[in-house]
């Protein structure tokens, strides 16, 4: 194998290499951006449930940002579909409190 030949195999490794090792450094922490999440979309509701609505738009806008984060983070198919619950709960949330102030 010539020279060019072997560094440019070279450099496909690396780049395989580095690839790889992001994909799995996000996916592991998916989970904890999806419990976080989970959180928000949880404070959101007490809130709501006080009567604080400025207080609960901005967590559940909160959660639903954090639920998009999770399910870029991972491509497990039962993440994802937790993250877009959540996700989905939470703009339910926004929108319901939406419907209030008209």
């Amino acid at each position: 194998m010539t020279f060019p030949a072997r560094l440019a195999a070279a450099l496909l490794l690396v780049a395989a290499a580095s690839a790889t090792a992001t994909e799995l450094a996000t996916e592991r922490y998916a989970p904890a951006q999806l419990a976080v999440a989970s959180d928000f979309l949880e404070r959101a509701r007490e809130a709501a449930a006080r009567g604080d609505s400025a207080l609960a738009g901005k967590l559940a806008w909160q959660a639903s940002l954090d639920a998009r984060l999770a399910w870029g983070m991972t491509e497990s198919e039962e993440l994802r579909a937790d993250a877009a619950e959540v996700g989905g709960a939470a703009n339910e949330l926004i929108e319901q409190l939406a419907e209030r102030r008209r």
